[in-house]
């Protein structure tokens, strides 16, 4: 005899049990998916954000090592013309093959580097070039912006290098640009320069002490490079001792102090009361002079590279 099995199934509180533990594994799973997501987005937002600062650094730091300092600009002695923390603008040669440099014999640029600090939590760093045919520089354009807008006789191009810069963020104020030697040294005496970038594509879910001392939740990256200004040319040093030599009234002009921060040679140039003697020598003895008589003599050094610095002073001849 055969005994039939039952047909029942289940009750309606196994299948609403069933479909509830079904829905919160499914959720888990969703939940888990999108949080893997998410990370993996943000991980190659920062991937890619890290590359094109490490990018920009080494472009920058290209530029530098072949940064061509300013000649016979007095007022523009060193490898840099303006040296700000967020701001750095010199000249430096182009490879560039296509232009018409007609008397830039040498392809001499200038190109510029800014942080558009506009929006802390997401700065950006900005390249900016001009070309000239002439055979000296054009004045620096405009610096007020950054960028600023492409115009002729101006800039002439503008890029966007990194975004996610985070140097500013929360009121902090983490230089980009730090210049040597010594703490902030004058444009002219720049021989190295220290790059620092803060980069967080993600500032949001920044712990409160993050930019403090790097605890907590914190995904800021710092990326630094330092560059040698390999082809800096800083002014020279002019000074001279003048002795006069007894009842003869000569006097002694005594060069030897003034120095080339390079110790490169130097050239000499001497007037007495504005009118160029006919000598280059580091030092020269005058002929007699008349007794009391007033003397301003005046010495120009000048280095190889054109830079140059003068020195006067007043004698009364006893």
């Amino acid at each position: 005899m055969t005994t039939l099995r039952g047909q029942a199934g289940f009750t309606l509180i196994e299948m609403l049990v069933t479909t509830l533990i079904t829905m919160v594994v499914f959720g888990a799973t969703l939940t888990i998916l999108e949080v893997f997501q998410r990370d993996n987005s943000f991980q190659q937002i920062r991937n890619e954000t890290q590359d094109s600062a490490r990018n920009a650094i080494d472009r920058l730091a290209r530029d530098l090592r072949n940064v061509a300092a300013p000649k016979s600009i007095p007022e523009l002695p060193g490898a840099l013309e303006i040296a700000k923390h967020s701001s750095l603008i010199f000249q430096t040669i182009s490879t560039e093959s296509g232009y018409a440099w007609e008397n830039n014999a040498s392809h001499a640029i200038r190109v510029r580097y800014c942080l558009n600090s506009s929006n802390p939590s997401n700065e950006v760093l900005w390249r900016e070039s001009m070309r000239w045919n002439t055979a000296a520089a054009p004045a620096v354009p405009a610096t007020s912006n950054c960028p600023e807008t492409v115009s002729a006789g101006g800039w002439e191009a503008n890029t966007r290098l990194v975004e996610h810069v985070t140097n500013r963020i929360g009121g902090q104020s983490r230089q980009m640009f730090k210049y040597g030697p010594g703490a902030e040294p004058a444009t002219t005496e720049i021989n190295t320069i220290e790059v620092n970038l803060f980069i967080d594509p993600n500032p949001a879910t920044r712990g409160t002490n993050c930019g403090a001392n790097g605890q907590e939740s914190c995904t800021e990256t710092q990326l630094t490079s330092g560059v040698s200004l390999r082809n800096s040319n800083r002014q020279p040093t002019a000074f001279f001792t003048a002795q006069q030599l007894g009842a003869e009234r000569h006097v002694v002009l005594n060069a030897s102090e003034s120095q080339d921060p390079q110790g490169l040679a130097l050239t000499y140039k001497w007037w007495d009361n504005g009118t160029l003697l006919n000598t280059t020598s580091q030092q020269y003895e005058t002929g007699a002079l008349v007794k009391e008589s007033s003397h301003t003599f005046k010495l120009e050094v000048t280095d190889p590279g054109g830079l140059y610095s003068t020195y006067e002073q007043t004698l009364v001849i006893k």
